[in-house]
Protein backbone atom coordinates (compact mmCIF):
# COMPACT_ATOMS: atom_id res chain seq x y z
CA UNK A 1 0.00 0.00 0.00
CA UNK A 2 1.02 3.57 -0.94
CA UNK A 3 2.60 6.18 1.82
CA UNK A 4 1.46 9.36 1.52
CA UNK A 5 4.47 10.67 -0.59
CA UNK A 6 4.44 7.87 -3.02
CA UNK A 7 1.07 8.97 -3.77
CA UNK A 8 1.65 12.55 -4.32
CA UNK A 9 4.78 11.28 -6.58
CA UNK A 10 2.53 9.30 -8.45
CA UNK A 11 0.17 12.37 -9.34
CA UNK A 12 2.85 13.89 -10.11
CA UNK A 13 4.31 12.21 -12.53
CA UNK A 14 0.76 12.11 -14.59
CA UNK A 15 1.05 15.69 -14.58
CA UNK A 16 -2.75 16.73 -14.86
CA UNK A 17 -2.43 20.04 -17.00
CA UNK A 18 -5.73 22.67 -15.49
CA UNK A 19 -7.06 26.14 -16.17
CA UNK A 20 -6.80 27.94 -13.46
CA UNK A 21 -6.49 31.60 -12.53
CA UNK A 22 -7.20 33.07 -15.72
CA UNK A 23 -3.96 30.57 -17.47
CA UNK A 24 -3.05 26.64 -17.46
CA UNK A 25 -0.59 24.85 -15.51
CA UNK A 26 0.90 21.96 -16.72
CA UNK A 27 1.17 20.21 -13.02
CA UNK A 28 -2.01 20.90 -11.41
CA UNK A 29 0.04 19.92 -7.87
CA UNK A 30 2.02 22.91 -8.38
CA UNK A 31 -1.39 24.89 -7.24
CA UNK A 32 -1.25 25.96 -3.37
CA UNK A 33 -5.32 25.26 -3.91
CA UNK A 34 -4.75 21.47 -5.36
CA UNK A 35 -1.55 20.64 -2.97
CA UNK A 36 -3.79 21.97 0.10
CA UNK A 37 -6.55 19.22 -1.19
CA UNK A 38 -4.20 16.38 -2.78
CA UNK A 39 -2.27 16.41 0.84
CA UNK A 40 -5.43 15.94 2.51
CA UNK A 41 -5.51 12.35 0.45
CA UNK A 42 -1.98 11.96 0.69
CA UNK A 43 -2.95 12.09 4.41
CA UNK A 44 -5.55 8.94 3.92
CA UNK A 45 -2.92 7.22 2.30
CA UNK A 46 -0.51 7.61 5.65
CA UNK A 47 -3.08 6.77 8.14
CA UNK A 48 -2.75 2.97 6.58
CA UNK A 49 0.50 2.91 8.03
CA UNK A 50 -0.30 4.65 11.28
CA UNK A 51 -0.38 2.15 14.13
CA UNK A 52 -2.96 4.07 16.19
CA UNK A 53 -5.85 3.57 13.10
CA UNK A 54 -4.22 1.06 10.56
CA UNK A 55 -5.99 -2.17 12.31
CA UNK A 56 -9.44 -0.27 11.29
CA UNK A 57 -8.04 0.64 7.30
CA UNK A 58 -6.86 -2.26 6.49
CA UNK A 59 -8.44 -5.34 5.79
CA UNK A 60 -8.88 -8.27 2.47
CA UNK A 61 -9.48 -8.45 -0.92
CA UNK A 62 -11.81 -10.80 -1.01
CA UNK A 63 -10.77 -10.98 -4.80
CA UNK A 64 -6.53 -11.56 -4.06
CA UNK A 65 -6.98 -12.50 -0.42
CA UNK A 66 -4.00 -9.34 -0.26
CA UNK A 67 -4.31 -6.63 2.30
CA UNK A 68 -6.18 -3.19 0.76
CA UNK A 69 -6.94 -0.52 2.31
CA UNK A 70 -11.00 -0.36 3.62
CA UNK A 71 -11.35 2.27 0.94
CA UNK A 72 -10.75 -0.10 -2.19
CA UNK A 73 -13.18 -2.94 -0.31
CA UNK A 74 -16.24 -4.25 -1.68
CA UNK A 75 -18.16 -4.56 1.59
CA UNK A 76 -18.77 -8.44 2.27
CA UNK A 77 -20.88 -8.31 5.59
CA UNK A 78 -22.89 -5.33 7.76
CA UNK A 79 -20.04 -5.04 10.00
CA UNK A 80 -17.58 -3.47 6.61
CA UNK A 81 -20.64 -1.21 5.93
CA UNK A 82 -20.34 0.15 9.43
CA UNK A 83 -16.61 -0.21 9.69
CA UNK A 84 -17.03 2.43 6.16
CA UNK A 85 -19.15 4.81 8.05
CA UNK A 86 -17.16 4.69 10.91
CA UNK A 87 -13.86 5.48 9.29
CA UNK A 88 -15.10 8.27 7.32
CA UNK A 89 -15.66 9.98 10.26
CA UNK A 90 -12.38 9.40 11.72
CA UNK A 91 -11.17 10.42 8.51
CA UNK A 92 -12.90 13.88 8.52
CA UNK A 93 -12.27 14.69 12.05
CA UNK A 94 -8.50 14.40 11.52
CA UNK A 95 -8.59 16.50 8.67
CA UNK A 96 -11.10 18.93 9.30
CA UNK A 97 -12.97 18.34 5.95
CA UNK A 98 -13.37 15.79 3.10
CA UNK A 99 -11.63 13.14 2.92
CA UNK A 100 -12.15 11.94 -0.88
CA UNK A 101 -12.36 8.46 -0.43
CA UNK A 102 -15.81 6.95 -1.09
CA UNK A 103 -15.43 5.57 -4.58
CA UNK A 104 -16.10 1.94 -2.70
CA UNK A 105 -19.62 3.28 -2.67
CA UNK A 106 -19.99 2.39 -6.17
CA UNK A 107 -18.66 -1.84 -6.06
CA UNK A 108 -21.34 -3.58 -4.81
CA UNK A 109 -24.02 -1.68 -6.95
CA UNK A 110 -22.47 -1.72 -10.01
CA UNK A 111 -21.48 -4.89 -9.77
CA UNK A 112 -24.65 -5.98 -8.79
CA UNK A 113 -26.48 -4.48 -11.94
CA UNK A 114 -23.61 -5.78 -14.04
CA UNK A 115 -24.31 -8.93 -13.35
CA UNK A 116 -27.92 -8.46 -14.03
CA UNK A 117 -27.38 -6.71 -17.94
CA UNK A 118 -24.78 -9.47 -18.24
CA UNK A 119 -27.44 -12.49 -17.45
CA UNK A 120 -30.14 -10.66 -19.97
CA UNK A 121 -27.81 -9.11 -22.25
CA UNK A 122 -25.20 -11.46 -22.88
CA UNK A 123 -22.71 -8.43 -22.05
CA UNK A 124 -19.44 -8.43 -20.53
CA UNK A 125 -19.79 -5.34 -18.08
CA UNK A 126 -19.53 -7.65 -14.89
CA UNK A 127 -16.25 -9.15 -15.41
CA UNK A 128 -15.13 -5.70 -16.86
CA UNK A 129 -16.01 -3.68 -13.99
CA UNK A 130 -14.36 -6.70 -11.71
CA UNK A 131 -11.25 -6.25 -13.39
CA UNK A 132 -11.26 -2.56 -12.67
CA UNK A 133 -11.94 -2.96 -9.11
CA UNK A 134 -8.88 -5.52 -8.90
CA UNK A 135 -6.91 -3.13 -10.88
CA UNK A 136 -7.60 -0.04 -8.13
CA UNK A 137 -6.73 -2.53 -5.69
CA UNK A 138 -3.62 -4.04 -6.80
CA UNK A 139 -2.14 -0.45 -7.39
CA UNK A 140 -3.45 1.59 -4.79
CA UNK A 141 -5.49 3.92 -7.00
CA UNK A 142 -7.52 6.43 -6.10
CA UNK A 143 -10.61 6.85 -8.26
CA UNK A 144 -12.96 9.88 -8.99
CA UNK A 145 -16.57 9.54 -9.18
CA UNK A 146 -17.47 11.78 -12.64
CA UNK A 147 -21.25 11.99 -12.59
CA UNK A 148 -22.81 15.83 -12.41
CA UNK A 149 -24.17 16.15 -15.65
CA UNK A 150 -24.67 20.07 -16.81
CA UNK A 151 -28.40 19.06 -17.42
CA UNK A 152 -29.33 22.33 -19.57
CA UNK A 153 -32.93 22.40 -19.69
CA UNK A 154 -34.38 19.71 -16.28
CA UNK A 155 -37.31 19.93 -18.11
CA UNK A 156 -36.63 18.05 -20.55
CA UNK A 157 -34.98 14.83 -20.94
CA UNK A 158 -31.54 14.46 -22.30
CA UNK A 159 -32.10 13.57 -26.58
CA UNK A 160 -34.28 16.12 -26.94
CA UNK A 161 -31.67 19.09 -25.15
CA UNK A 162 -31.23 21.71 -27.43
CA UNK A 163 -27.30 21.18 -27.21
CA UNK A 164 -27.02 17.43 -27.40
CA UNK A 165 -24.24 17.61 -24.95
CA UNK A 166 -25.89 18.48 -21.92
CA UNK A 167 -25.31 15.09 -20.46
CA UNK A 168 -22.22 13.36 -21.22
CA UNK A 169 -23.15 10.66 -24.34
CA UNK A 170 -21.45 8.00 -26.49
CA UNK A 171 -20.97 9.67 -29.88
CA UNK A 172 -19.09 6.43 -31.85
CA UNK A 173 -19.10 3.20 -31.02
CA UNK A 174 -15.80 2.08 -32.35
CA UNK A 175 -13.66 -1.72 -32.72
CA UNK A 176 -11.45 -0.30 -29.75
CA UNK A 177 -13.97 1.52 -28.05
CA UNK A 178 -16.44 4.10 -27.48
CA UNK A 179 -16.06 7.88 -27.64
CA UNK A 180 -17.48 10.06 -24.92
CA UNK A 181 -18.32 13.96 -25.55
CA UNK A 182 -19.78 16.13 -22.96
CA UNK A 183 -18.87 17.09 -19.43
CA UNK A 184 -18.91 16.61 -15.40
CA UNK A 185 -19.17 19.58 -13.18
CA UNK A 186 -18.30 19.56 -9.50
CA UNK A 187 -15.98 17.24 -9.96
CA UNK A 188 -13.78 17.00 -6.60
CA UNK A 189 -10.73 15.35 -6.63
CA UNK A 190 -10.68 15.23 -10.13
CA UNK A 191 -6.99 16.28 -10.99
CA UNK A 192 -5.02 14.34 -8.37
CA UNK A 193 -6.80 10.92 -8.58
CA UNK A 194 -5.69 7.99 -10.64
CA UNK A 195 -8.53 6.97 -12.73
CA UNK A 196 -12.56 8.98 -13.32
CA UNK A 197 -15.74 6.23 -12.82
CA UNK A 198 -18.09 7.49 -15.07
CA UNK A 199 -21.90 7.43 -14.15
CA UNK A 200 -24.80 8.70 -15.07
CA UNK A 201 -26.30 11.63 -12.95
CA UNK A 202 -30.22 10.77 -13.53
CA UNK A 203 -32.66 8.35 -14.73
CA UNK A 204 -32.93 8.30 -18.82
CA UNK A 205 -35.61 7.11 -20.78
CA UNK A 206 -36.31 5.57 -24.28
CA UNK A 207 -34.43 7.45 -26.86
CA UNK A 208 -31.53 8.79 -24.13
CA UNK A 209 -29.58 5.05 -25.05
CA UNK A 210 -26.63 7.37 -25.85
CA UNK A 211 -26.60 9.03 -22.36
CA UNK A 212 -26.77 5.72 -20.69
CA UNK A 213 -23.07 5.13 -19.86
CA UNK A 214 -20.70 3.82 -16.93
CA UNK A 215 -16.87 3.39 -17.91
CA UNK A 216 -13.45 4.15 -16.07
CA UNK A 217 -11.03 6.27 -17.94
CA UNK A 218 -7.49 7.31 -16.83
CA UNK A 219 -7.94 11.11 -14.83
CA UNK A 220 -5.33 12.27 -17.13
CA UNK A 221 -6.87 10.85 -20.02
CA UNK A 222 -6.35 11.93 -23.76
CA UNK A 223 -9.22 14.69 -24.57
CA UNK A 224 -10.03 15.32 -20.67
CA UNK A 225 -9.77 19.30 -20.14
CA UNK A 226 -10.17 20.38 -16.46
CA UNK A 227 -11.03 23.62 -15.61
CA UNK A 228 -10.65 25.03 -11.93
CA UNK A 229 -14.32 26.08 -9.99
CA UNK A 230 -13.71 29.46 -7.61
CA UNK A 231 -14.77 28.83 -4.09
CA UNK A 232 -15.73 30.87 -1.29
CA UNK A 233 -12.09 32.42 -0.28
CA UNK A 234 -9.67 30.69 -2.30
CA UNK A 235 -7.83 33.79 -2.91
CA UNK A 236 -6.57 33.60 0.28
CA UNK A 237 -4.31 30.61 -1.10
CA UNK A 238 -2.41 32.78 -3.17
CA UNK A 239 -1.44 35.33 -0.76
CA UNK A 240 0.85 33.93 1.48
CA UNK A 241 -0.84 33.47 4.64
CA UNK A 242 -1.56 30.97 7.17
CA UNK A 243 -3.41 32.09 9.60
CA UNK A 244 -6.15 33.39 7.33
CA UNK A 245 -6.97 30.18 6.06
CA UNK A 246 -8.03 28.10 9.43
CA UNK A 247 -7.28 24.93 8.13
CA UNK A 248 -3.80 25.36 7.07
CA UNK A 249 -3.27 21.80 6.43
CA UNK A 250 -5.35 20.95 4.02
CA UNK A 251 -8.09 22.32 1.47
CA UNK A 252 -10.82 21.04 -1.26
CA UNK A 253 -10.54 21.27 -5.07
CA UNK A 254 -13.27 20.73 -7.47
CA UNK A 255 -13.23 21.57 -11.05
CA UNK A 256 -14.91 21.26 -14.15
CA UNK A 257 -13.97 17.63 -16.41
CA UNK A 258 -14.66 18.27 -20.18
CA UNK A 259 -14.88 15.45 -22.14
CA UNK A 260 -13.70 16.30 -25.76
CA UNK A 261 -14.17 13.08 -27.64
CA UNK A 262 -12.67 11.00 -24.86
CA UNK A 263 -12.04 7.52 -26.06
CA UNK A 264 -12.97 4.52 -23.72
CA UNK A 265 -11.76 0.67 -24.58
CA UNK A 266 -14.68 -2.17 -24.24
CA UNK A 267 -12.70 -3.57 -21.55
CA UNK A 268 -13.51 -0.49 -19.42
CA UNK A 269 -17.41 -0.07 -20.54
CA UNK A 270 -19.85 -1.05 -17.72
CA UNK A 271 -22.91 0.41 -19.39
CA UNK A 272 -23.20 1.79 -22.97
CA UNK A 273 -27.06 1.95 -24.02
CA UNK A 274 -28.80 -0.46 -21.65
CA UNK A 275 -31.25 2.79 -20.67
CA UNK A 276 -33.74 0.51 -18.93
CA UNK A 277 -31.22 -0.47 -16.00
CA UNK A 278 -30.27 3.41 -15.54
CA UNK A 279 -33.09 3.64 -12.34
CA UNK A 280 -30.83 1.00 -10.40
CA UNK A 281 -27.63 2.91 -11.05
CA UNK A 282 -28.93 5.96 -9.76
CA UNK A 283 -31.21 4.46 -7.08
CA UNK A 284 -28.52 1.89 -5.87
CA UNK A 285 -25.51 4.18 -5.72
CA UNK A 286 -26.95 6.73 -3.95
CA UNK A 287 -28.46 3.91 -1.23
CA UNK A 288 -24.85 2.85 -1.31
CA UNK A 289 -23.08 6.42 -1.14
CA UNK A 290 -25.40 8.35 1.30
CA UNK A 291 -24.61 6.54 4.91
CA UNK A 292 -20.78 7.89 4.61
CA UNK A 293 -22.29 11.28 4.89
CA UNK A 294 -23.13 10.08 8.47
CA UNK A 295 -19.56 9.78 8.88
CA UNK A 296 -18.22 12.48 6.63
CA UNK A 297 -20.44 15.42 8.23
CA UNK A 298 -20.23 13.87 11.47
CA UNK A 299 -16.43 14.17 11.21
CA UNK A 300 -16.46 17.47 10.37
CA UNK A 301 -18.78 18.54 12.89
CA UNK A 302 -16.82 17.15 15.53
CA UNK A 303 -13.83 19.58 14.82
CA UNK A 304 -16.30 22.33 14.35
CA UNK A 305 -18.02 21.64 17.59
CA UNK A 306 -14.23 21.20 19.32
CA UNK A 307 -13.59 24.74 17.78
CA UNK A 308 -16.62 26.55 19.39
CA UNK A 309 -15.97 25.16 22.35
CA UNK A 310 -12.78 26.29 22.36
CA UNK A 311 -13.81 30.22 21.60
CA UNK A 312 -16.26 30.15 24.26
CA UNK A 313 -13.02 29.23 26.60
CA UNK A 314 -11.40 31.62 25.10
CA UNK A 315 -14.30 34.31 25.78
CA UNK A 316 -14.31 33.16 29.56
CA UNK A 317 -18.02 31.88 28.74
CA UNK A 318 -17.52 27.90 28.75
CA UNK A 319 -19.49 27.38 32.32
CA UNK A 320 -22.45 29.73 30.97
CA UNK A 321 -25.66 27.62 30.78
CA UNK A 322 -26.90 28.96 27.58
CA UNK A 323 -23.49 28.36 25.84
CA UNK A 324 -23.18 25.11 27.45
CA UNK A 325 -26.82 23.89 26.12
CA UNK A 326 -26.09 25.18 22.61
CA UNK A 327 -23.12 23.35 22.62
CA UNK A 328 -24.72 20.46 23.85
CA UNK A 329 -27.19 20.72 20.62
CA UNK A 330 -24.72 20.81 18.35
CA UNK A 331 -22.82 17.66 19.68
CA UNK A 332 -26.79 16.12 19.97
CA UNK A 333 -26.60 17.12 15.85
CA UNK A 334 -23.31 15.57 14.98
CA UNK A 335 -24.62 12.08 16.68
CA UNK A 336 -27.37 12.04 15.14
CA UNK A 337 -25.84 12.65 11.97
CA UNK A 338 -23.60 9.68 12.72
CA UNK A 339 -26.27 7.48 14.17
CA UNK A 340 -28.46 7.53 10.70
CA UNK A 341 -25.19 6.47 8.75
CA UNK A 342 -25.20 3.83 11.25
CA UNK A 343 -28.64 2.80 11.91
CA UNK A 344 -28.69 2.68 7.55
CA UNK A 345 -25.37 0.50 7.36
CA UNK A 346 -26.88 -1.75 10.29
CA UNK A 347 -29.97 -2.60 8.31
CA UNK A 348 -27.93 -3.13 5.25
CA UNK A 349 -27.91 -6.54 3.38
CA UNK A 350 -25.95 -8.52 0.24
CA UNK A 351 -26.90 -7.92 -3.31
CA UNK A 352 -26.18 -10.88 -5.14
CA UNK A 353 -23.23 -11.30 -7.21
CA UNK A 354 -21.74 -7.98 -5.59
CA UNK A 355 -21.43 -7.26 -1.82
CA UNK A 356 -23.40 -5.32 0.40
CA UNK A 357 -25.27 -2.15 0.66
CA UNK A 358 -26.90 -0.40 3.23
CA UNK A 359 -30.80 -0.20 4.15
CA UNK A 360 -31.51 2.12 1.02
CA UNK A 361 -34.75 4.52 3.06
CA UNK A 362 -32.30 4.71 6.20
CA UNK A 363 -30.06 5.44 3.57
CA UNK A 364 -31.29 8.40 2.02
CA UNK A 365 -32.65 9.38 5.47
CA UNK A 366 -29.41 9.90 6.44
CA UNK A 367 -28.60 12.42 3.69
CA UNK A 368 -31.56 14.45 3.95
CA UNK A 369 -30.94 14.83 7.80
CA UNK A 370 -27.67 16.21 7.27
CA UNK A 371 -28.41 18.00 4.44
CA UNK A 372 -30.76 20.27 7.01
CA UNK A 373 -29.20 19.55 10.11
CA UNK A 374 -25.80 21.46 8.84
CA UNK A 375 -27.84 25.00 9.14
CA UNK A 376 -28.62 24.56 12.79
CA UNK A 377 -24.80 23.79 13.41
CA UNK A 378 -23.21 26.62 11.72
CA UNK A 379 -26.40 28.82 12.96
CA UNK A 380 -24.65 27.73 16.51
CA UNK A 381 -21.29 27.98 15.92
CA UNK A 382 -21.95 31.64 14.61
CA UNK A 383 -24.14 32.42 18.00
CA UNK A 384 -21.40 31.13 19.98
CA UNK A 385 -18.60 32.65 18.43
CA UNK A 386 -19.76 35.73 18.40
CA UNK A 387 -19.58 38.65 15.54
CA UNK A 388 -15.85 38.62 15.44
CA UNK A 389 -16.33 35.45 12.97
CA UNK A 390 -17.68 38.09 10.10
CA UNK A 391 -15.48 40.49 11.46
CA UNK A 392 -11.99 39.75 12.18
CA UNK A 393 -8.76 41.59 10.88
CA UNK A 394 -6.60 39.85 8.05
CA UNK A 395 -3.22 38.46 9.12
CA UNK A 396 -1.71 40.84 7.81
CA UNK A 397 -3.11 43.62 10.10
CA UNK A 398 -1.79 41.14 12.96
CA UNK A 399 1.41 41.40 11.60
CA UNK A 400 1.68 45.02 10.88
CA UNK A 401 4.29 45.93 13.83
CA UNK A 402 2.82 49.52 13.73
CA UNK A 403 -0.76 47.87 14.42
CA UNK A 404 -0.14 45.13 15.77
CA UNK A 405 0.30 45.43 19.30
CA UNK A 406 -3.05 47.26 19.57
CA UNK A 407 -4.58 44.21 17.77
CA UNK A 408 -2.85 41.51 20.03
CA UNK A 409 -4.67 44.03 23.45
CA UNK A 410 -8.62 44.67 21.74
CA UNK A 411 -8.64 41.24 19.95
CA UNK A 412 -8.07 39.16 23.59
CA UNK A 413 -10.81 37.33 25.18
CA UNK A 414 -9.74 35.75 28.19
CA UNK A 415 -6.47 37.31 29.31
CA UNK A 416 -4.08 34.18 29.48
CA UNK A 417 -5.12 33.29 25.57
CA UNK A 418 -3.32 35.39 23.19
CA UNK A 419 -5.32 37.05 20.24
CA UNK A 420 -3.28 35.14 17.29
CA UNK A 421 -4.74 32.35 19.09
CA UNK A 422 -8.57 33.24 19.41
CA UNK A 423 -7.86 34.59 15.60
CA UNK A 424 -6.72 31.46 14.54
CA UNK A 425 -9.54 29.55 15.66
CA UNK A 426 -12.18 32.38 14.58
CA UNK A 427 -10.71 31.77 11.09
CA UNK A 428 -11.52 27.84 11.51
CA UNK A 429 -14.67 27.73 12.47
CA UNK A 430 -15.04 30.28 9.78
CA UNK A 431 -13.04 27.67 7.52
CA UNK A 432 -15.25 25.11 8.45
CA UNK A 433 -18.73 26.99 8.03
CA UNK A 434 -18.52 28.68 4.60
CA UNK A 435 -15.20 29.03 4.01
CA UNK A 436 -12.30 26.78 2.30
CA UNK A 437 -13.45 23.55 3.46
CA UNK A 438 -17.28 24.58 4.06
CA UNK A 439 -19.59 21.92 5.57
CA UNK A 440 -22.77 23.62 4.61
CA UNK A 441 -22.24 23.42 0.17
CA UNK A 442 -21.05 19.82 0.95
CA UNK A 443 -23.90 18.52 2.64
CA UNK A 444 -26.41 20.47 1.15
CA UNK A 445 -25.54 18.85 -2.50
CA UNK A 446 -22.55 16.43 -2.30
CA UNK A 447 -24.17 13.16 -3.04
CA UNK A 448 -26.91 14.12 -3.87
CA UNK A 449 -29.69 17.29 -2.93
CA UNK A 450 -31.62 16.99 0.02
CA UNK A 451 -34.86 17.01 -2.00
CA UNK A 452 -32.96 14.31 -4.16
CA UNK A 453 -32.74 12.52 -0.84
CA UNK A 454 -36.17 12.73 -0.03
CA UNK A 455 -37.89 11.76 -3.69
CA UNK A 456 -35.84 8.48 -3.24
CA UNK A 457 -36.39 7.95 0.61
CA UNK A 458 -40.21 8.20 -0.29
CA UNK A 459 -39.94 5.75 -3.58
CA UNK A 460 -38.04 3.38 -1.42
CA UNK A 461 -40.37 3.44 1.02
CA UNK A 462 -42.92 2.09 -0.75
CA UNK A 463 -41.13 -1.70 -0.94
CA UNK A 464 -41.05 -1.69 3.00
CA UNK A 465 -43.38 -4.34 4.05
CA UNK A 466 -44.12 -2.18 7.63
CA UNK A 467 -45.84 0.70 5.23
CA UNK A 468 -49.27 -1.53 3.69
CA UNK A 469 -49.07 -2.88 7.42
CA UNK A 470 -49.32 0.45 8.82
CA UNK A 471 -52.31 1.35 6.24
CA UNK A 472 -53.99 -1.91 7.64
CA UNK A 473 -53.58 -0.79 10.87
CA UNK A 474 -54.63 3.00 10.41
CA UNK A 475 -57.65 1.40 9.13
CA UNK A 476 -59.02 -0.73 11.34
CA UNK A 477 -58.28 1.41 14.25
CA UNK A 478 -60.40 4.28 12.67
CA UNK A 479 -62.93 1.39 12.22
CA UNK A 480 -62.82 1.09 8.65
CA UNK A 481 -63.38 -2.55 7.64
CA UNK A 482 -60.04 -3.94 6.20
Amino acid sequence: MRTGKEYLDSIEKMKFSIYIDGGKLDNALEHPAVRAAANAVAATFDFAHDPEIQDKIITKSHFSGEPIPLFQHVPQSVDDLVAKVSITRYCNRRLGMCSFRCIQNSFAPILFITHKIDSEKGTKYHHNFTEWIKYLQKNDFLACPAITDPKGNRRIPAHQQPDPDMYLRVVEKRKDGIVLRGAKLHQTGAVFSHEKLVLPSTTHRKGDEAYAVACAVPGNARGIIHISVRQSQDDRRREGVEIDLGNIKYGVHECVAIFDDVLVPWERVFLCGEVKYVDEVVGLFGASHRPTTGGCKSGWADVLTAAVQLMAEYNGLDKVAHVKDKIADMIAITETMYSCGIAAAVRGFELPHAGYISDPVLANNAKYYASKAVFDLIRLAEDITGGILACCPGEKEMKNPEIAPYLERFLKGVDEVPAEHRVRMVRLIENISWGLGAILHSATHGGGSGQACKMMLYEFSKTQPHREAAIRAAKALAGITV
